[in-house]
């Protein structure tokens, strides 16, 4: 009979030579922090992700001293974070400060990472290629939802140019091609440091479990690139609207300080397009772009309540000054609208007085030519620190972290995603940061049939806080997972940033130079393809979540071994 053996019982051993350079738990920190920086904007060495975690991983697997493995853990997220975000630096005076307290925040996901992790792999037995991975995408889910919600920097963000790999977005969501990343990553901390081969009949071979994990390895990153080849190749576009997007160079304070100049230089804008044979269907104005305030009032609105109101605004501005601005804007917007002889979408800000308080939005509204009526899309996802400032009240401090200094914003959110009818296309609109966030775009696609289904997805964005930085490309970056999710095109009208076309496959078809005032107009490619994602959302995320849950009560049940990893 013939006895298989290892080769080396070395190579069960983590720090064995295959590692030996990393021996230094903080250096196997660092070196992820650094590398997974490296694969995101403005670097985008995008092929790096696929090894930049292994460092990380390799402490998931070492079974003494943990504590030191956490602290590497927190360095390697703090290096990443505080590289990654130094856009937060310029909203402001002082943002320096919110800067290194969201870095040092967001930091905290990669020893909570490491926990789970290590709980699996110790105390359940768990393989590494199954507990990294949802322990990784676990993180991503829950920080989508953390403080209202910042999914960026996802693993799979990093890959938004390599359009095979994200296709199965329509089936996983942008989630599952981060789990194959992270399990390509274990894999490799797998390969280098459990044993490799064993003796078969006087052969060298790949041992069972190698064997089994290289099989699922070779089988998931082949489905999935034959699945993305598959979609790319049989995707089939019809003619949609002709859209003009407006995008402006405004500095952030800009807007308010010379509003007559900020007007006439969308005018000029609005001529171009028009100039344009065939006409646009449509024009798109950035985020808050138009320099006056928009205002709504009441039937029920008397004088003393609109006065009291204003109070809330400035003690300075007269309830007659305010109608006459009021109605200064409408007739703005009409004459503008007209020249355009098309519908114009205008990202403003809104001030509603209603009888029971005054409200104020972050909205787009729709301007139809010749038509007295429009239509609204409030904001329904704020900013934290931006667009609002949580625990404000228990923590005034917190303002320091924000631009503002006089007056600190709160504006109102939007009760409902609300799609407006263009001809006989359905457009959602999404404002600012919304196109990043998965749950609020997947409100928009609730109908289980693409009929009831928007047809275009609209971004307006005021990228002006972030003017030339690597913000505006990870802005772009991250919508291009919303066009495959749901297999719907995106146009962006942004001021400072990239405005673009996005077609339903995660091309990138076009897009203006960032940092200049300019006009593109774009023929939008429909896409009629549902997709499982719009049904289901982020099931992959939920299901990492329920997973990681389960494995504190089993791991507690199951008796104590001794802690040492499987090495099957």
């Amino acid at each position: 009979m013939t006895v298989a053996a290892p080769v080396s019982a070395t190579k069960a051993d983590p720090t064995g030579p295959g590692v030996r350079w990393l021996r230094h738990r903080l250096a196997a920190g660092v070196v992820s922090g650094l590398a997974l920086w490296t694969t995101f904007p403005p670097m985008e060495w995008g092929f790096l992700a696929w090894i930049a975690l292994a460092p990380l991983f390799w402490l998931v697997v070492l079974p003494d001293a943990p504590a030191r493995s956490y602290l590497a853990a927190w360095a390697g997220g703090l290096i990443f974070w505080i590289l990654a975000v130094p856009w937060l630096r310029l909203i402001g005076e002082g943002a320096w400060i919110g800067w290194v307290v969201l870095g040092s925040a967001f930091s905290l996901w990669w020893p909570l990472f490491l926990a789970m992790a290590r709980w699996a792999v110790f105390r359940l037995r768990m393989p590494l290629m199954l507990a990294a991975p949802i322990a990784w995408v676990t993180t991503e889910y829950l920080r989508a939802y953390f403080l209202t919600g910042f999914p960026w920097y996802y693993l799979a963000h990093s890959q938004y140019r390599y359009l095979p790999v994200i296709q199965v977005a329509d089936v996983t969501g942008t989630l599952g091609i981060s789990l194959l990343i992270a399990m390509v990553n274990a894999w490799l901390v797998d390969l280098v440091s459990l044993p490799l081969f064993r003796r078969v009949g006087g052969r060298a071979r790949l041992t069972g479990g190698q064997s089994v994990r290289l099989w699922v390895v070779t089988l998931a990153v082949g489905v999935t690139l034959c699945y993305g080849a598959y979609r790319l190749s049989t995707a089939s576009f019809r003619p949609g609207p002709r859209v003009a997007l407006l995008q402006s160079n405004l500095p952030q304070g800009q807007k308010t300080r010379d509003r007559d100049k900020a007007l006439a230089g969308f005018e000029s804008l609005i001529r171009r397009a028009v100039a344009v044979e065939p006409r646009p269907d449509l024009i798109v104005w950035p985020e808050t772009s138009y320099p006056f305030s928009f205002i709504m009032l009441s039937p029920e609105v008397d004088v003393a309540t609109l006065k009291r109101q204003l109070a809330d605004i400035s003690a300075r501005i007269p309830p007659g000054e305010w109608l006459e601005t009021r109605r200064a804007v409408l007739e703005n917007l009409a004459e503008l609208t007209t020249l355009a002889r098309a519908p114009m979408l205008v990202g403003c800000g809104v001030w509603d007085h209603e009888p029971d308080r005054l409200y104020q939005y972050n909205t787009a509204v729709l301007f139809r030519p010749s038509q007295p009526d429009y239509e609204f899309y409030h904001k329904i996802h704020f900013v934290p620190f931006g667009e609002f400032i949580p625990l404000i009240e228990a923590l005034p401090w917190l303002a320091s972290l924000t631009p503002y200094r006089d007056r600190i914003p709160s504006l109102a959110a939007g009760k409902d995603p609300r799609t407006f009818e263009v001809g006989p296309y359905r457009i959602a609109p999404a404002i600012c940061f919304e196109d990043t966030i998965p749950q609020v775009i997947g409100r928009f696609f609730g109908s289980p049939d693409r009929a009831g289904q928007p047809d275009i997805l609209v971004n307006l964005s005021n990228d002006g806080w972030f003017r030339g930085s690597s913000e505006l490309d990870m802005h772009l970056a991250i919508g291009v997972f919303r066009t495959i999710e749901h297999r719907v095109p995106l146009v962006r009208a942004v001021n400072t940033g990239f405005s673009a076309l996005v077609d339903a496959s995660g091309e990138i078809r076009v897009r203006l130079p960032k940092d200049r005032e300019d006009l593109l107009i774009v023929d939008v490619p429909l896409d009629d393809r549902t997709t499982l994602y719009s049904r289901w959302g982020d099931w992959l995320g939920l299901s990492c979540l329920a997973a990681t849950i389960g494995w504190l009560p089993l791991g507690l049940i199951l008796p104590r071994r001794r802690r040492a990893r499987p090495q099957a």
